[in-house]
Parts: structure tokens; sequence; C-alpha cells
């Protein structure tokens, strides 16, 4: 038996915002762990070092300015902080967002891999959801691309991973949680998914994902998305899996800590 967990998410979403009005509030000041209510999973981090294509041998922080989708908290399309011209109340986004493709296609090549590693960890956390009167706002993070984000690779352990038939939450999920991560771009294209993961877990009693699991999708391809939405969706279930933590014994008395943990997270739009 494994967990099945539904999502019934507002529809609400959208892949790369689409701003009507161009000239956005700024929030100046980065963003801190104050602010966040689903931090940036060890998980997340561990795939994007896996898949950072350069040599690395010390922590580099990478400061991106990204426009947040306010009533939910999500970030979407990041740039270089730099490219936020400062102590203005609101600054056109359109013409930002020019610029950085035109400072992207002269980046190093370096650079361009650690400014995609960030905005890829950035858009997988989530904010506090803030004023409800407001829909976009933009907001300055810093992330720190590190050696240390390395983990080991998946392998299956040979005795059978546990499942919710002899193991336990320590807490009940949040379903704000599962609405809040709900990925935009599968909002955006009414896609409802299913994710098989099984994680470790951890002396924390927490969940490390290093499985890339099956995505299973309806529809099964987005034009021009379909690799996007399949990211996110497996990204979306590690933060979601990163909030889970387990009682320190199965049902039937035995230590969690070192197994392995199955589960299914389903991603359904609600039905009209």
């Amino acid at each position: 038996m494994t967990l099945m967990l539904g999502l019934m998410a507002a529809a609400s979403g959208v892949a790369a915002p689409a701003v009507e009005e161009a000239m956005l509030p700024v929030a100046y000041g980065v963003v801190q762990q104050a602010d966040i209510r689903v931090p940036i999973s060890d998980s997340v981090r561990a795939a994007t070092w896996d898949e950072l294509g350069v040599t690395l041998d010390r922590p580099v922080p990478v400061r991106l300015a990204c426009i947040i989708l306010v009533p939910s908290g999500g970030p979407g399309n990041c740039v270089p902080a730099s490219l936020v011209p400062p102590d203005q109340e609101r600054v056109d986004w359109d013409k930002i967002l020019e610029a950085s493709h035109k400072a992207g296609r002269s980046a190093s090549r370096v650079d361009a891999a650690l400014f995609k590693a960030a905005a890829r960890r950035v858009k997988t956390l989530r904010l506090f959801p803030g004023d409800q009167n407001m829909l976009f706002s933009i907001r300055f993070f810093e992330e720190v691309v590190a050696p240390s984000d390395a983990r080991p690779p998946f392998a299956a352990a040979s005795e059978p991973a546990l499942t919710t038939r002899n193991a336990t939450f320590a807490e009940p999920l949040d379903g704000q949680l599962l609405q809040m991560l709900y990925p935009a771009i599968a909002m955006r294209y009414s896609v409802n998914a299913q994710v098989r993961l099984t994680c470790d877990v951890g002396s924390d009693l927490k969940l490390l994902c290093r499985d890339h699991g099956t995505v299973m999708s309806d529809p099964a391809e987005v034009p021009g998305y379909t690799a996007q939405l399949m990211e996110d969706l497996r990204f979306a279930t590690y933060q979601l899996a990163s909030t889970v933590k387990l009682q320190p014994e199965t049902t039937d008395g035995q230590d969690v800590v070192g197994r392995q943990f199955r589960f299914i997270v389903r991603w359904a739009l609600p039905q009209n």
C-alpha cells in the first residue's frame, strides 16, 4: 500500500506569470527565512547540483530578483538582482526581462550554470502569502550553490520500503501546503499528475528524495513545456516530501531511521 495524496487546488496559477501591468511593486531587501513557508529542500538542492554541469570547489552566492504570485507565495521568472534598478517603488518588469535575456547571451558558462541552478531552486520555495489585494510583486533572494549540496545518488535498499501501511506521519499533512506547492505550469495547462517516489528516512525522521521516480501526467505532453512540467512536478513532490516527518517506529515497533519510504502523490485539479 502506498500513500495517495489528493490535491484540490484553485486553478489560478500560471507557468510564467502573464503580467498585464508591467510596472510592478518592488520589496527591496533579501527574503529572510522568517518570510519562507516552505524552504528549498535538500532534495531539490542535490538534484540541481547533480545537473550543474560545471566544476565548483567553494560556495557561491547567487542574488536573484523574482516575480512573486502573492496569493500563493510562489516565485516565477527570476533575473539577476543587479538588473533591478534601486530605490524605485515600481519597476518595468518587461524591460528587466529583456535585459535579462541579453545578459544571459553574454554570460560565462559558469555564471549561466550558477544562475540556472539558483533560479530552479528558488522557484520551488513558497513564501507566506502576502497582501491578498496584490497579485504580483518583485522580491529578492540569495541562494548559495555549494559542493555541500551534493548527496549520494539514489540506490534502492535491499529491505522493502516502508509505506503508510507500516509507517505513520508525526503530524498530518497541511492541505494549504498542497495548494501552495501545486506547480503553476500544471495549473495553467490543466494537468493532472501522479508522482511515485522512494525517499530515504534520515536521522531527523524527515525524507531526502534522490529518486527521480515516475511521473505520469494527463495530458502526457505540453508542447514546448513538457520537460519543465515533468521537472516541476518532481520538484514539487520533493518539496512536499520535505515537510513530512515520520514517527520513529513502524506499527510493529521497528526503527524507521535509515529505511526508505515509498509513496505516491496525485496532483489533481478540482472538478467543477
